[in-house]
């Protein structure tokens, strides 16, 4: 699966996890969803095609893989928590990794963009 591909993924199982979130949602049902970010998240992570096309931005890659892992952790976190009920609390750690999440996908897709449409000059 293309990474653009992947990447709208992420947004739109972030995007049914807030409403759920939103709408109170049972925990059994975020918890699902949680599930679901998480897939979708482990899908996203492969920046090796990226590396390889534009070993130029390996700096910013390493830190959407460093930004990555420390949403997998939001992620464990949100769903051992959800065990013990859905208060303000988890709430507002869902909007965190939910904003998170947005911000990861614009540096993915700006990684994606450099890293395909930019001119280093040389040979045409």
């Amino acid at each position: 699966m293309a990474l653009s591909t992947r990447q709208t993924g992420l947004l739109e199982t972030a995007r049914l996890y807030e409403q759920a979130l939103a709408g109170q949602a049972p925990a059994a049902r975020l918890g699902v969803l949680l599930g679901e970010v998480r897939r979708a998240l482990a899908g996203h992570d492969d920046l090796g095609e990226l590396l390889d096309a534009a070993p130029h931005l390996a700096r910013r890659l390493r830190a959407l893989a460093t930004e990555h892992a420390r949403l997998q952790r939001q992620l464990d976190s949100l769903t051992v928590r959800l065990a013990q009920g859905v208060g303000k609390r988890f709430a507002k750690d869902s909007a965190e990794l939910l904003r998170g999440l947005r911000v990861h996908q614009r540096r993915g897709a700006e990684l994606l963009h450099a890293a395909y449409t930019l001119d280093l000059g040389g040979e045409t």
